[in-house]
C-alpha cells in the first residue's frame, strides 16, 4: 500500500537536541497523559511518528510539544511538530485573562477551559511577566454586584449548594489521602464545569449566586492544586489564576489569599523564588483583614518563599508570625484549612530547612538536625492520621536531611518505610522527588551495605 507519509524534520531535530530516542520520548509523555486521565501510548509509537505518522489524539500531540520544549529549552508547538496549519489546542497562555474584564468574560473563559475543547494542562508555561500581569489584574477585579439567576434551567436551592460544598470537602480529603490522581483531577474539573453551567442556566437568588461563584473559585483552586501535584504546572498556574478571578468577583478574600499562597508555594518548589516572593507578599496583603488562621496560612507560604530565596532570617521571622497567628483559631475559620496545624507548620519548616542547609555556610549540620527533628513526627504519623500524601512528602524531605547528614542508618530506615506508603499515593510530584532521592542516596547506601533499601524503592517506583 502506497502512503503519503512525510517524516517530520522538526520532530527528529527536537529529539536529537533532547538526546532522546523515540522510546524515551514516549516514556516522558506517558506520566503526563496518566495524570490527565488520558490512555498511555505504546512505547513503539515514537518510531512511527518519526516515519511521518501523526498521533490521532490532540492531547498526545500537545504533550509531546510540551515535554520537548522542557527538555530542549526551545519552544515547540503541535503545528511545528506535526505539520498542522491550524493548531487546535494551543491557546495563548494567560492573555485571555489579562486586563480589566467583566465577570461574564471570566466565566466564559472558565467554561472553555473545562469544556474539553481546550485542555489547560496542555498549555505551555506562561512567561513570568505574563502570569504576573494576569494575576495582578485579577487581584484588582471589582466584586460583581449580587444578582439572581434568571436562566431557563432548574431552581438551585440553597441546600443544593450546601451539598456541593460537602462534595468538594470530601474531594479535598481524598486528595490528602491519595494525591491528585487522574480520577480526582477529572472530578475537580467536572465540579468546576458543573458549577459554571449552574451559574449560566440556573434560577437562584442573589445570595445563592454569590455562593455558586465561591464554590466555582474553590473548585478551580483545588483543580490547580491537583494539577501541580500531578506535575502539570502550567495547568496549576492557570487554574489558580482563574480561582483568583472568580473569587474576587464574589468578594471572597479567603480564596484569593489562598490561591495567591498556592502560586507562591508552587513557584518556590519550581525554583523561582522571585515569583514566589511576589505572590506570597500579595497573599499577605490580601489576607490582612481575614481571620487569623487564613493569615497564618499565607505567612507560612511567605516563610517558604523566603527560604527558597535563601534568606534564613526572613524565613524565621515569617514562621514566627505564622505560629503566633495559628494559635488564634476562630469559629469562622474556613473548613478548607482543617489540615493547617502547628504540626503542619513544623513539617513545612523542616522541608525548607533541608534546602536552606544546602546553601547556608557554617550552619549546615545544625539546620539539617533541626529539619530532621521537625519532620520526624509527620513522617512517622502521616499515614496513621490519614494524611498519606503529606506523610510521604515530608518523609521524602526527611530522607534528604539524612542523606545530607550522611546518616545511612536513618536514610535506609526511612526509604524502606516510604516504600510501603508509595503504592497508596497517586502523586507524580512525590514519585519525581523519590526518584531524585534514590539517585542522591545511592552511593552512600551501597557503601554502607544498604542496597536492599534501594532495591525496595526501585520496585515501589516501578509499580504504577
Amino acid at each position: 500500500m502506497v502512503t503519503d507519509l512525510v517524516p517530520s524534520p522538526v520532530l527528529a531535530d527536537a529529539l536529537d537536541r533532547a538526546k532522546w530516542s523515540a522510546r524515551e520520548l514516549v516514556k516522558a509523555i506517558n506520566p503526563r497523559l496518566n495524570a490527565m486521565g488520558q490512555p498511555p501510548v505504546d512505547l513503539t509509537a515514537g518510531y512511527k511518528w518519526l516515519r511521518g505518522h501523526r498521533p490521532r489524539s490532540a492531547a498526545v500531540r500537545d504533550v509531546v510539544a510540551v515535554v520537548l520544549t522542557e527538555a530542549t529549552g526551545l519552544r515547540y508547538t503541535s503545528a511545528q511538530l506535526w505539520g498542522l496549519d491550524q493548531p487546535t489546542t494551543e491557546s495563548a497562555e494567560t492573555e485571555d485573562l489579562l486586563g480589566p474584564l467583566p465577570l461574564e468574560h471570566v466565566l466564559r473563559t472558565a467554561s472553555e477551559w473545562t469544556s474539553g475543547a481546550v485542555e489547560p494542562a496542555l498549555v505551555h508555561s506562561a512567561a513570568a511577566e505574563h502570569l504576573t500581569a494576569a494575576v495582578w489584574d485579577a487581584t484588582r477585579q471589582a466584586p460583581a454586584p449580587p444578582t439572581p439567576g434568571l436562566g431557563d434551567g432548574n431552581y438551585v436551592a440553597p441546600e443544593f449548594v450546601d451539598m456541593l460544598f460537602e462534595q468538594l470537602a470530601a474531594l479535598r480529603r481524598l486528595d490528602d489521602r491519595t494525591g491528585g490522581g487522574p480520577l480526582s483531577q477529572r472530578q475537580a474539573r467536572i465540579a468546576l464545569h458543573e458549577s459554571l453551567t449552574l451559574i449560566h442556566t440556573g434560577r437562584y437568588t442573589a445570595a445563592t449566586g454569590n455562593r455558586l461563584l465561591r464554590y466555582a473559585a474553590s473548585a478551580a483552586q483545588l483543580a490547580g492544586w491537583m494539577s501541580f501535584d500531578a506535575g502539570l504546572d502550567p495547568a496549576g498556574h492557570r487554574y489558580q489564576l482563574l480561582a483568583i478571578r472568580i473569587a474576587r468577583a464574589a468578594d471572597d478574600t479567603t480564596t484569593v489569599s489562598s490561591a495567591l499562597g498556592m502560586l507562591a508555594y508552587q513557584h518556590a518548589a519550581g525554583s523561582n523564588p522571585r515569583l514566589a516572593l511576589r505572590f506570597a507578599h500579595a497573599a499577605v496583603e490580601h489576607s490582612a483583614k481575614a481571620v487569623p488562621l487564613v493569615q497564618a496560612r499565607v505567612w507560612g507560604r511567605l516563610a517558604t518563599a523566603q527560604a527558597a530565596a535563601g534568606d534564613l532570617e526572613a524565613f524565621r521571622r515569617a514562621t514566627d508570625r505564622c505560629r503566633q497567628l495559628i494559635g488564634q483559631r476562630h469559629s469562622d475559620d474556613p473548613p478548607s484549612l482543617y489540615y493547617f496545624t502547628p504540626q503542619q507548620v513544623d513539617a513545612e519548616s523542616g522541608q525548607v530547612l533541608v534546602d536552606l542547609a544546602g546553601h547556608t555556610r557554617g550552619r549546615r549540620s545544625l539546620l539539617l538536625q533541626e529539619a530532621a527533628q521537625l519532620l520526624n513526627p509527620t513522617a512517622a504519623q502521616g499515614t496513621a492520621t490519614g494524611y498519606r500524601r503529606s506523610g510521604l512528602l515530608h518523609g521524602i524531605h526527611l530522607v534528604r536531611a539524612s542523606v545530607g547528614a550522611r546518616d545511612t542508618e536513618a536514610t535506609a530506615h526511612w526509604i524502606t518505610a516510604l516504600t510501603t506508603t508509595l503504592p497508596q499515593v497517586q502523586s507524580i510530584r512525590c514519585r519525581t522527588l523519590l526518584t531524585g532521592v534514590r539517585t542522591a542516596a545511592g552511593r552512600q547506601l551501597r557503601a554502607a551495605g544498604h542496597s536492599d533499601a534501594l532495591d525496595a524503592l526501585r520496585t515501589a517506583l516501578s509499580t504504577p
